[in-house]
């Protein structure tokens, strides 16, 4: 009796959670009301904004935010105060949380070509927000576990996940191809009512779609998971009749004038935004890492591929499979060096050997999936309550010379003075008349170090074999004098 009990109490809970969703008018399974939504969203937006930090330009701020309030305020959920944020990051993303707070990361916006296309995006995340996509996604993954659950209840034994964490990989990485699909439909709704021609979600998801196609590729060469926007389908929007049919509808709700896509508009306000990394999270030029606020600079092995995400620095070599992952982290009080490297490995028997920049010694790693392999751990005093880790290893096989690079990349750090500090300039976007005639030249004469004459023309909808010589202005990147 009392697991029949049990069940009658959850399956009540259940009926009760019911709610009518706001784009349906049907009652959806929802476990989190209204109120519960945006002070979820208010909670992971304080964590978003460390994690990214917010893109020092308000003149950028404001533009996506007068778009975006546009588009809000014709949607489905209007009454909500929507959040518009452009992200600190080069990531290729855009993302919305519960209760209205919704990003776009500069690194997106590089890709993209005028205000409407801008719109398409915000739009998209507007839709994932009126449909209360992530609640119901929690309610899915609520109804799953019933049966853990009761489990639980009757057993004592914990098996349920961690619901937040569960939540914040869906808002990040996206939903099913139905949540997809009806945000799609849902933001080139909204484009239609303000005036955007919702062909502009189309171009858009083409775009994202080539640019995935080229992170996949490059993905596998470099032997890591591939980072791709969410919203992408399996297939070219222009083969995808299901998605050509949910956007066009939108076109058949009135008849309309649609204002103008503002191409130039859009260009004149990106020309100029930050590429890669920002002065506040450090410069990689020619594989030499500066970091102004720390007073910073390493030099990284020539032809390893580095990735300045905002926890820490990551170099690889694809041939080798070498790594080495360099972060800042905080020392406890009175701790040295010697101690911290301890601490990290947990080791207290850690062989440890004092040099000029700091203190280093071999340890052992193992990779996800993997065996353990050699590795070399070090730290660098950075002032009395924090330091610089470096973390590095490869296979057995290649370890040897694995280790000679990461022992020249501990002896390479240097304290940079005020001089050097301000040389440090950051590459840009610059939209110029093209005056050349090869995605060949134009990457020659760009600030890209890697992968340059791809990643131009994905910047100039050129990808994979278009012509230059069509176009009467072009993206690159430089670095001002």
């Amino acid at each position: 009796m009392k697991f029949v009990s049990i069940l009658v109490l959850i399956l009540s809970l259940g009926l009760g959670a019911c709610a009518i969703n706001p784009v349906t008018g049907e009652r959806d399974f929802a476990m989190v009301s209204e109120a519960e939504e945006i002070e979820q969203g208010r909670r992971y937006h304080k964590e978003i904004i460390a994690n990214y930090g917010v893109y020092d330009d308000p003149a950028i701020q404001q533009y996506v935010n007068r778009i975006g309030q546009e588009l809000a305020a014709k949607s489905h959920r209007a009454h909500l105060k929507f959040t518009f944020t452009v992200l600190d990051t080069p990531d290729i993303n855009a993302f919305a949380l519960p209760g209205g707070y919704v990003y776009i990361t500069r690194g997106i916006m590089a890709y993209l070509d005028s205000e409407a296309e801008l719109a398409g995006v915000l739009g998209h995340e507007i839709g994932h927000v009126t449909a209360r996509h992530s609640v119901r996604q929690q309610a899915g993954q609520f109804a799953s576990t019933l049966l853990s659950v009761l489990i639980t209840v009757t057993t004592g034994e914990q098996s349920l996940g961690n619901l937040s964490q569960q939540l914040s990989t869906g808002l990040i990485r996206g939903y099913g191809r139905d949540h997809e699909l009806e945000a799609d439909r849902l933001g080139a709704e909204y484009l239609h009512i303000v005036g955007y021609d919702p062909e502009n979600m189309l171009e858009v998801i083409g775009v994202l779609k080539d640019q995935e196609v080229y992170e996949k590729a490059l993905a596998a060469k470099e032997k890591r998971p591939a980072n791709i926007y969410h919203g992408v389908y399996s297939t070219h929007p222009r083969n995808d009749d299901r998605l050509k049919t949910v956007v066009r509808a939108a076109k058949k709700l009135s008849v309309r004038t649609y204002r103008d896509n503002d191409q130039a508009g859009y260009q004149g306000m990106i020309d100029g935004l930050v590429w890669g990394s920002s002065l506040k999270q450090g410069i990689v030029a020619n594989n030499r890492f500066a970091h102004p606020e720390l007073a910073i600079g390493l030099q990284l092995p020539k032809g390893w591929k580095i990735n300045n995400n905002p926890q820490f620095l990551q170099a690889r070599n694809s041939e080798t499979g070498a790594l080495v992952q360099i972060g800042v982290v905080p020392l406890n009080e009175d701790e040295s060096l010697e101690a911290l490297l301890k601490r990290l490995t947990q080791s207290k028997e850690l062989k440890i050997s004092k040099k000029d920049y700091g203190v280093t010694a071999s340890t052992r790693a193992k990779p996800s999936g993997g065996d353990y392999q050699p590795a070399r751990i070090s730290a660098i005093a950075l002032d009395n309550s924090q330091a610089l880790t470096l973390f590095g290893t490869s296979t057995r096989d290649h370890f040897s010379d694995t280790d000679k690079q990461l022992l020249n990349i501990n002896q390479s750090f240097r304290h940079l003075n005020q001089s050097q500090i301000d040389a440090i300039k950051a590459p840009r976007l610059k939209i110029v008349d093209r005056n050349i005639e090869s995605f060949d030249a134009l990457a020659e004469q760009s600030a890209l170090e890697y992968e340059a004459v791809n990643t131009l023309r994905l910047l100039n909808r050129a990808f994979p074999r278009g012509d230059i010589a069509t176009l009467d202005k072009i993206k690159t990147i430089t670095i001002d004098d």
